[in-house]
């Protein structure tokens, strides 16, 4: 049979060619910017007379719409989704060259439903980070313990007060998509230290936590608009975006760090009156796309260990549960029997901390990533003054000397704080181990890892044990009372130090 041969250069030659001609993105976001190239291999230039495009509302294609194309010269194009609200993408942009044809570019995609309504501060949202630790204990009470995530899971809780129309809108698009959603992290928001206008590429806000560093996508709002923009750069209050803004913005128009995630199997909603109901929801945000800010390590240590600088809310108490580590015996018959499997008890303490700004709150969140949540081992003072200094000391000494309070049994208990620490009025701090603790003439004397000099009792502010803890539970559940002032109540457990001191 007769076949006509095709060569290379019958596709190659006289044609225009597009790489990508279509690109299927799947779930996207309004940060994502896709490219392409445009090009064509005839000898003589040629001249674009336009470009077609059609499924693109609220999609910006930046590039060379129209003029001569020379030969085997790349265009570039980039299509940017800032402005698409949800819902199918189906894009076209036909390339046309008069009698040369048409030549088509497709982008197929799903924007994530964007969830833009401003929350209720009048109930505290919440954020909620979770490490998964798993806990061996041995049967003297010591412990390891194993974080089984490389990242924490990250949650928020958010009440929506809605009326009228945004009722309607909002239950339209919650109840009735599914899939990934877009999240505004709003208890991280930063202010515009300056007005946005139509067309900047650089804006200013008032502080750059760790999240909007870290961040994507961003959203500028003003209560009223909203623009979605992606993040090139940050550095020093200002945030370099990844396209011109679309809109103009007044200074303090908030600046909102966005997340994708999903929500929670269950929600719940409040009609109060017929054009007004609250709206309660809990946002899982997707691990395998969210970036935590990277933990600073700017915290002292004591023998390799973090020490824990935070210091509680006093306006709450401070409880302390005392657990025993025993073992019942309790026969159906005969006495009951109860063994001691070490002497002494667990202290579990139960902090409230408060942080009146963003930069507190993180820094307690860099502590506890450092311990990989429940995992890691921290020195803790006690809230608590343990003893107090009986003579003034001279000449450097191991030796401390305190008013009896029965520290002369340290050798007989593992649950005595391993160390101390002795606050001077001066505002100078001094740790110490613990080795060894006896009575002395109706005074008590501990012995010390290292030595001490010149101090005078009345020089002494306190002298408080220095617990070797861990954070009881790895799941931190912040509650912001703004975007500053934040809480969070953390159970801390005293370790059992394996090695008992020697008398």
């Amino acid at each position: 049979m007769n076949q006509i041969s095709k060569s290379f250069g019958d596709f190659f030659l006289d044609n225009v060619f597009l790489t990508p001609a279509v690109i299927q993105a799947g779930v996207v976001t309004p940060s994502d910017t896709f490219g392409f190239e445009l090009w064509h291999s005839f000898t003589t230039d040629k001249l674009l007379t336009g470009v077609n495009e059609t499924g693109g509302n609220g999609l910006v294609l930046d590039g060379v719409t129209s003029g001569v194309i020379p030969g085997f010269t790349s265009a570039g194009y980039e299509v940017f989704l800032s402005q698409i609200k949800g819902g199918i993408i189906g894009y076209e942009a036909g390339f046309d060259f008069g009698p040369g044809g048409v030549f088509p570019f497709r982008l197929s995609a799903t924007m994530a439903t964007i969830i833009a309504e401003r929350i209720d501060w009048s109930t505290q949202p919440g954020m909620t980070i979770q490490y998964l630790t798993e806990v061996i204990e041995s049967f003297d009470g010591t412990e390891q313990r194993i974080a089984l995530r490389d990242q924490p899971r990250v949650s928020l809780t958010y009440q929506y007060l809605l009326d009228d129309g945004a009722l309607t809108e909002f239950d339209i698009k919650y109840g009735n998509f599914g899939g990934q959603l877009l999240v505004p992290m709003w208890a991280h928001a930063s202010e515009l230290t300056h007005d946005v206008l139509l067309g900047d590429r650089i804006i200013y806000v008032d502080s750059v936590n760790g999240y909007v560093s870290s961040s994507n996508t961003l959203m500028i709002t003003d209560g009223v608009d909203s623009e979605f923009v992606g993040v090139e750069s940050v550095a020093f209050g200002a945030v370099v975006l990844t396209a011109l803004v679309n809109r103009n913005f007044k200074l303090g128009a908030r600046v909102v760090p966005v997340r994708a995630g999903y929500s929670s199997d269950e929600s719940s909603a409040t009609i109060h009156i017929d054009s007004l109901a609250s709206h309660q929801i809990t946002f899982e945000l997707d691990e395998t796309t969210f970036t935590k800010p990277v933990p600073v390590d700017a915290f002292e240590r004591y023998k390799g260990k973090h020490v824990i600088p935070f210091r509680p809310d006093r306006s709450n108490d401070i409880s302390v549960q005392y657990q025993r580590l025993r073992e019942h015996f309790d026969p159906t018959i005969g006495a009951r029997s109860i063994y001691e499997r070490t002497p002494g008890i667990v202290r579990v303490f139960s902090h409230a901390f408060r942080f009146f700004s963003d930069d507190e709150r993180q820094s307690f969140e860099n502590f506890a990533e450092l311990q990989n949540g429940a995992q890691g081992e921290f020195w803790m003072e006690s809230a608590a003054i343990a003893m107090e200094i009986a003579e003034d000391i001279y000449d450097e000494t191991f030796k401390l000397k305190i008013k009896p309070v029965g520290y002369s049994r340290l050798g007989n208990s593992k649950s005595f704080p391993p160390a101390i620490t002795i606050s001077l009025y001066n505002g100078t701090t001094l740790k110490r181990s613990l080795v060894s603790a006896g009575a002395v003439g109706g005074l008590e004397v501990l012995i010390l890892d290292e030595p001490l000099s010149d101090i005078k009792v009345e020089d002494v502010e306190s002298i408080k044990p220095l617990y070797l803890c861990r954070f009881d539970s790895d799941e931190f559940k912040y509650t912001f009372d703004t975007t500053q002032d934040s809480t969070i109540t953390k159970t801390i457990r005293q370790l059992l130090h394996a090695d008992a001191p020697e008398n």
